[in-house]
């Protein structure tokens, strides 16, 4: 009969000691996790304090100044589909549209603001008025977003934000709103 006891002790005192190294041990992953996710968090916020340093001080005025200043900014990166864009069709200077995804794109304008033409001339004023315009097809483009100068034009389209009912409170809504207040200070 002891020796069942001291049988049963001993099995009691190895499952005991197997399940405090087991906990051990869980503790021990749970921890690391917990550090690769502030390690992570810590560079997210690491890449968002970058990006807020960016000012439009150090960029030049000129077309290819606010392209890189918007990169720098973090609302697309060199994995972006960049295509050139026919600004004349809009009255422009030049254009480049950037495909960040299926459902964003970010398109970048320059005008002659000594030299606009009769296109370009309707085109600014109706973003001026309302943030959008149509082309000649009756194709209408809205978000569309005029530098105070009148010499850059964004045109920030995202499928997800509903054009007619958007969520204020959704990531996408926020990411614009970021944009064009970005956009907005580049030599302001």
């Amino acid at each position: 009969m002891k020796k069942i006891i001291s049988a049963l002790l001993m099995a009691s005192v190895i499952a005991i000691s197997a399940a405090g190294c087991g906990y051990n041990d869980a503790l021990e992953q749970a921890s690391k996790a917990n550090q690769q996710t502030t390690s992570a968090s810590q560079s997210s916020d690491s890449t968002s304090d970058e990006t807020s340093k960016v000012t439009d001080a150090n960029y030049k005025d000129t077309f290819d100044g606010l392209c890189s200043y918007m990169q720098d900014k973090g609302y697309y990166t060199d994995k972006a589909v960049k295509t050139e864009m026919d600004a004349s069709f809009i009255g422009a200077k030049q254009g480049v549209k950037y495909s960040i995804s299926n459902n964003l794109a970010i398109e970048l304008y320059e005008y002659d603001t000594t030299k606009l033409n009769d296109t370009a001339k309707e085109i600014v004023k109706e973003v001026k008025d309302s943030n959008s315009f149509t082309i000649i097809e009756g194709y209408p483009v809205n978000a569309a977003y005029l530098s105070n100068n009148g010499k850059y034009l964004m045109i920030y389209n995202d499928t997800k934000i509903d054009k007619n009912k958007p969520d204020k409170n959704s990531n996408e809504y926020k990411a614009r709103e970021n944009a064009v207040e970005d956009f907005l200070a580049f030599k302001n």
